[in-house]
């Protein structure tokens, strides 16, 4: 090749040439952004999942002894009305159940969280018409704070002494400069109780409420002032508070006129002990307690895990005999895999781009194309914690994913100079112009991916914090890239005193690379542009086909997915009115269950070690229980799947007695708790709950769903008391009797007192035995204002019935939730939720008037993000056509530009069908990122083919040279970012699943982008003559030529 020769000194200008003669400028500029991107890595936080941003406040009330019917009236319905007046208000939730109401505030995302809590605050504060007996409201903000690991405190201890163990574990924890918080879970709270005997209350002429207004008369500490002496001041108090069972036997009820005293401890037994309900806490079939150790917004999930497991190995040395501490449900593994994973995939990725890029240019081009990446990485880690990112699974998958992107416009610098020198000999005036050449296309090519990113930072619903950490990470890599390839790797190429000799790998591809381009895709593009309305008819009918690949099933759509995770979790709830010991038995069988399980996977499998390594089960209240189980870690088990498991648990168990509801999970589903949710609402409650159950019903006739429930399901029975109408002129009043019942029942709170660090109620009542059965309550005497007493029978009555387990409302309506879980291998959940809606929903309420049903729960946010994403991506498209519009100062080329975004995304919905990967919200997140990438090489190629038909070649010889000259580059930048994404395509690990689908979006779309533009662009561009008589001006093509 003959070489021209130039004056190399008149051509070095501007920005790219002053770094490409200062070497020392570039190096600085590389050196610094690399120290700080590793001061960045050690520094920030580490997480295993992104944080999950919810605007949420809540008002809690308790209300004790009270039934849920009494806290909608008394509490819910007061706080909903309070509400009504403040602006910014979403949804309002609530949940009315014995002894306590609760209110949840879902605020507009375009309000501050925090004057909405203040407001929230006076509108709650401004109620005077609670109940007496309501406690004083309780209003919190959603809190960030996650569970890090659990620390289980087990052994032969009684609860007293386990309860003690744990707080002093729970406050040496929180003593760790590591941790800022934990908490104690799975133990009952103190509490000291006082049981009377109504005969012996009788016989003293006593009542339960004046026995614990004598308590709160004794146990108490007041101040007196002070005597001011010449010796200072003295201070005065009356020191009298009980703390101890002994302390409290001492009070004086009664004094005799012949001096006598009658004490509390003379008529009523003190037990210092716990509150009263049947309960249950295991670790592996040993009584335990657990300390939840949390992780705070600005804590470190792996430093926290290493503290804490060095404390646990510390504290067993001192433990007595047959105690133990033990950690369990951490999570950082996922964080420390997912760390050993980058490192593996981004090593075999830059591999897999230097072969490439060594196969079609020179080694050490290659090797400075390369040097991008690191710098790139380094950048991006020195910005997150500017914008809140953390170091998680989510942005460390994203670095994989950028991985191919971030070489592209390096590459493309790095070829056009390649090219440069070929020509014009090898100088550092000749790299400056190859660069200058395709500085502008490539910085706006770079800048259209960036836009394609930049959207989803504003997403929201429950995969925005996820979507979040990518999209800024991929937004810094882009952004430094940019940098990278116009101020850097121009001075380090300039640095070469040579292109050096080319090996015979690299020779022979080269050379089959121009043949190929020579006599088959020249020879092709001709006829493809001659033929160029059959060429846009045969794209046209594969996106038509691909439209159809989606009505017929054949490409299964998903939004939210779910995540395996190595933890079973169990529930169970009782029906109302079984035994309150029968949970504890359902729960021991179930545990046993899982652990025959473990040994048959162990004989099938012929492995040593156990698949289930923890199982922790939890009763309380004796109508409820929990059992989560941890699996293996290791990898020893890869073959078995936690789903296996699952199911296998789910049908050993089988249905059992007794039980209203009974669900396994071994997923995390992305959107909420259940992927089907409706909600019924309507002012009749009892056409509610029959509608309600119809729908279940109906959900029952979907093959793929299981664990159909309503929250309709009847509380325990409820006897309602009236007064008789005899009774009325002896002076009692219902507010009466119904305190005094509630007194003999449920207790009358004499006070609280704060004793170390917890606060303990002190309870007056009869003792449990008479108060177990309606002839207790038949057997009660009443005591009239006059002082008398009458049998409960002469003064009341009351009718049986059905009760509430609780009342939801929904922004002030009675509502019922209908929820069904998915086998997301056999259904599509928003496929039979549009079934649904469209066949079955207008019946069922015809049937029930005054009856609507929503989606709700993950079934309306998947709606909600759906048309979120459209709206995103309609902007994602009008600032893509403006950058690609102000380069090539044209309105309708970029729109020939844009058109390989649809036909991109045939690659991506082929790739999903072709490895059997369901498309799902982030599969869509690819979808985005290949809008912005497709077009870059597209650009290239139209401001080629403008610069040809400027020098006054015909548009369709223009196009077959510019796709000739550009498909090196095209070539190469469309193999690096596939085989790039390869390690994400292959990696078999739980954590890689989630991302999956967007690596295929990415690999399958561009490597079907890179048809496209190589033969529709240039068919495209001619059809748009033949139409407008299209031919670039000078001023249209100015951009382009215009150099850096």
């Amino acid at each position: 090749m003959v070489k021209t020769a130039v004056n190399p000194n008149d051509e070095i200008k501007g920005l790219i040439g002053w770094f490409a003669q200062n070497h020392v400028a570039a190096n600085l500029m590389m050196v610094v952004v690399i120290c700080l991107g590793l001061y960045a890595i050690m520094t920030v936080k580490k997480e295993s999942f992104p944080p999950f941003e919810f605007d949420r406040i809540s008002v809690s009330v308790p209300y004790p002894g009270a039934g849920p019917e009494e806290v909608e009236e008394g509490i819910v319905v007061k706080i909903e009305e309070a509400l009504n007046s403040v602006e910014g208000i979403r949804k309002i939730t609530s949940r009315s159940q014995e002894g306590m109401g609760r209110v949840d505030v879902d605020v507009e995302e375009s309000y501050e969280l925090s004057d909405i809590t203040d407001e929230v605050k006076l509108a709650v504060d401004s109620i005077s018409t609670f109940p007496g007996e309501a406690e004083r409201p309780i209003i919190s903000k959603f809190n960030r704070t996650k569970g890090a690991l659990m620390v289980s405190i087990s052994g032969d201890l009684n609860e007293v002494a386990m309860k003690s163990l744990a707080e002093d574990v729970r406050d040496e924890i929180i003593a760790l400069p590591e941790v800022t918080y934990a908490e104690v879970n799975g133990g009952r709270a103190f509490e000291i109780s006082i049981e009377v005997d109504e005969l012996t209350l009788r016989e003293y002429g006593l009542t339960l409420a004046q026995v614990a207004n004598s308590i709160r008369s004794w146990s108490v500490d007041i101040p007196g002032g002070s005597i001011r002496t010449q010796g200072g001041d003295i201070r005065l108090r009356a020191k009298g508070q009980a703390y101890r069972e002994d302390e409290f036997a001492r009070i004086v009820l009664l004094t005799n006129p012949d001096g006598t005293i009658v004490t509390l401890g003379d008529i009523a037994t003190v037990k210092d002990g716990f509150v009263e309900f049947e309960f249950l806490s295991l670790f592996n079939g040993r009584p335990s307690i657990s300390v939840n150790v949390l992780s705070t917004e600005n804590e470190s999930e792996l430093k926290i895990s290493e503290a804490v497991k060095k404390y646990v190995a510390e504290r067993n040395q001192t433990l007595p005999g047959g105690v133990k501490l033990a950690i369990w449900g951490d999570t950082t593994f996922i964080l420390e895999g997912q760390l050993e994973i980058l490192i593996e995939n981004m090593v075999l990725g830059a591999i897999l781009v230097f072969l490439i890029l060594g196969l079609f240019l020179q080694i050490r081009f290659a090797l400075w194309v390369l040097l991008g990446l690191p710098f790139a990485f380094l950048g991006a880690f020195m910005c997150l914690p500017l914008v809140g990112i953390t170091i998680n699974m989510m942005s460390l998958f994203a670095f994989i994913l950028v991985l191919g992107i971030v070489v592209d416009d390096a590459i493309i610098i790095a070829e056009s100079a390649y090219a440069e020198t070929e020509v014009h000999g090898y100088s550092t005036a000749s790299i400056v112009r190859g660069a200058q050449r395709i500085a502008l296309p490539a910085t706006f090519g770079v800048l259209t991916t960036v836009m394609a990113f930049a959207p989803n930072l504003f997403s929201t619903g429950p995969t925005a914090g996820a979507t979040h950490s990518m999209s800024w990470v991929v937004v810094f890599c882009l952004l430094f890239s940019l940098i990278e390839s116009k101020l850097i790797l121009p001075s380090h190429l300039s640095l070469m005193k040579s292109r050096g000799e080319r090996g015979t790998t690299t020779r022979w591809a080269d050379q089959k690379l121009k043949a190929f381009v020579q006599n088959r895709y020249k020879p092709f593009l001709n006829k493809a542009i001659e033929y160029r309305y059959a060429t846009i008819a045969f794209f046209v009918g594969l996106l038509i086909v691909t439209g159809g690949l989606f009505s017929s099933g054949m490409v299964r759509f998903v939004f939210f997915p779910d995540m395996d995770m190595p933890f079973l979790n169990a529930n169970v709830q009782m029906l109302e009115g079984v035994p309150e010991d029968m949970a504890i038995g359902v729960v021991n069988e179930m545990q046993s269950t899982i652990w025959e399980i473990n040994e048959e996977i162990k004989r099938e499998t012929g492995r040593e070690g156990d698949i289930v390594s923890n199982v922790f089960a939890f009763v309380r209240d004796g109508s409820a229980g929990q059992l989560v189980v941890e699996l293996d870690k290791t990898g020893a088990y890869d073959d078995i799947n936690p789903k296996d498991v699952e199911d296998r648990w789910r049908k050993k168990v089988g249905v059992v007695a007794g039980t209203k509801e009974l669900s396994f999970r071994s997923k995390r589903h992305m959107g909420g708790d259940s992927p089907i949710e409706f909600r019924v609402m309507g002012k009749n409650y009892e056409m509610v709950e029959q509608a309600s159950e119809d729908l279940a019903n109906h959900l029952k006739s979907y093959d793929g769903l299981y664990e159909i429930e309503t929250s309709s399901n009847a509380g325990p029975e409820e006897i309602k008391l009236r007064i008789k109408p005899g009774a009325e002129s002896l002076g009692i009043t219902l507010t009466d009797l119904a305190r005094q019942v509630r007194e003999a029942f449920y207790g009358a709170e004499a006070q609280r007192l704060q004793r170390d660090n917890q606060e303990i109620r002190v309870m007056v009542r009869y003792p449990r035995e008479q108060r177990r059965s309606v002839g207790n309550l038949e057997n009660m005497w009443i005591r009239l204002p006059d002082g008398r007493e009458l049998p409960f029978s002469a003064v009341a009555e009351y009718d049986m019935g059905k009760g509430y387990s609780f009342i939801k409302r929904i922004d002030g309506k009675r509502a019922v939730s209908v929820t069904a879980s998915a086998n997301l291998a056999l259904t599509e959940p928003g496929r039979v939720l549009r079934e649904v809606q469209r066949n079955y929903i207008d019946n069922l309420m015809s049937r029930y008037p005054g009856v609507s049903v929503e989606l709700d729960g993950s079934s309306f946010e998947e709606r909600e993000s759906l048309a979120e994403r459209g709206e995103l991506f309609f902007i994602t498209l009008i600032g893509i056509y403006i950058l690609l519009a102000i380069p090539l100062r044209s309105y309708l080329q970029p729109l020939i530009i844009m058109s390989v975004i649809p036909f991109g995304i045939i690659g991506a919905v082929v790739g999903h069908m072709f490895l059997g990967v369901t498309i799902n919200a982030f599969s869509i997140i690819g979808f985005f990122a290949l809008a912005g990438v497709v077009v870059n090489d597209s650009l290239i190629m139209v401001d080629y083919v403008n610069r040809k038909v400027v020098d006054g070649m015909p548009p369709s010889e223009a196009s077959v040279e510019a796709g000739a000259e550009r498909f090196r580059a095209i070539l190469l930048t469309s193999l690096t970012t596939f085989f790039g994404l390869i390690p994400i395509l292959s990696d078999q690990s739980p954590q890689a699943q989630m991302v999956i689908p967007t690596a295929v979006s990415l690999a399958f779309g561009i490597a079907f982008a890179t048809v496209i533009t190589l033969v529709f662009v240039p068919c495209l561009y001619n059809i748009l003559g033949d139409f407008f008589g299209y031919k670039a001006s000078d001023e249209e093509v100015a951009g382009s030529a215009a150099a850096v």
